[in-house]
């Protein structure tokens, strides 16, 4: 189950970065046309800014996640050992 509640949580973050992307290019679209009044273009441009910035970040996280398993730095874990597939101890062991 818990599989399925992590599969579920990637796809609302990916429908909610397509949903940021989707209203940033409604106020690209709105501020090109140059139709929108002062006030209301500068509340679109600052929304724009914030939601640039979140989809950035998610984007980011995005590319740290892919490099992370591509490297290789995910190893599978054995929880009845308590070690990863390389051998490594996840636990940290009192030597004295």
């Amino acid at each position: 189950m818990p599989e399925y509640r992590n599969m579920r949580k990637q796809k609302n973050n990916a429908d909610a970065f397509e949903v940021r992307l989707a209203r940033l290019q409604e106020i690209v679209t709105a501020l090109e046309t140059g139709d929108v009044p002062l006030e209301q273009g500068v509340a679109l441009y600052k929304e724009g800014m914030e939601l640039s910035q979140a989809c950035r970040r998610q984007l980011e996280k995005a590319r740290n996640d892919i490099r992370i398993f591509s490297e290789g730095a995910l190893q599978p874990f054995d929880e009845e050992s308590g070690e990863s597939h390389d051998g490594t101890s996840d636990v940290a062991r009192d030597d004295g």
